[in-house]
């Protein structure tokens, strides 16, 4: 597989019974239909299947690792897959984002960043663990990446317990699934930082964390 600087894939990062309850997890978790056009600045059919599992409203500053480590049975097995992910990738990693996408046929996907400030782009990763329970090549679905002249950089296919790092935030698109596939396409997405490199960037750019909202009351 050949795949341009700062995508890595991994097909051994989860145990046969870690990736079958990862599977059933993410396969029995209701989606709701979202149009991304405001998020992503795109057109008003932008639209897919999501979960929200862990989110925050301030991308940048926020994190959620607290909201993993509350979930219970037969949820938990994404706390465990974010920690395999964590330890695997190591360093210093603050998570801001943890979702479960779906592409059925028809919902086209929109080539994208998943962080609109470039300047911060350097210290992003996307994490996609792929959750199906198996995948055919005629079923389609790919992950797309797209170089800065917009021709294909590099493919991913969506293979059972695959783990795709996208380093850098590049511009990606996950595809439809062909009209003879049997089941939609289901990956969690893991959306994080390199705080390092982040506070590094964040110092350069200039860039303040939000203000904490004032508190008033009355003293006794």
């Amino acid at each position: 597989m050949r795949l341009p600087p700062g995508i890595e894939v991994h097909d051994d990062w989860f145990s046969p019974e870690m990736l079958e309850r990862l599977i059933q997890a993410t396969g029995w978790m209701p989606m709701y239909f979202l149009n991304r056009a405001s998020r992503f600045d795109t057109h008003t059919l932008d639209i897919h299947w999501y979960y929200p599992v862990a989110v925050t409203d301030e991308s940048l500053f926020g994190r959620v690792e607290d909201q993993l480590d509350v979930l219970e049975a037969p949820l938990d097995v994404l706390r465990e897959a974010w920690e395999v992910v964590a330890g695997k990738i190591g360093g210093d990693l603050g998570l801001y984002e943890c979702s479960v996408s779906a592409n059925t046929f028809g919902t086209e996907g929109n080539p994208h960043y998943d962080f609109r400030n470039r300047a911060v782009a350097p210290a992003h990763l996307t994490v996609l663990i792929y959750c199906n329970q198996q995948w055919d090549i005629t079923w389609a679905g790919e992950t797309l990446i797209f170089d800065e002249q917009g021709e294909i950089s590099g493919g991913i296919m969506p293979k059972p317990g695959r783990v795709a790092i996208l380093r850098g935030d590049p511009h990606h698109v996950g595809r439809s699934v062909s009209r003879i596939c049997p089941s939609d396409r289901r990956v969690l997405v893991l959306k994080l930082w390199d705080e390092t490199l982040l506070q590094t960037l964040i110092a350069r750019a200039g860039i303040k964390p939000p203000a904490a909202p004032s508190v008033s009351g009355t003293a006794a």
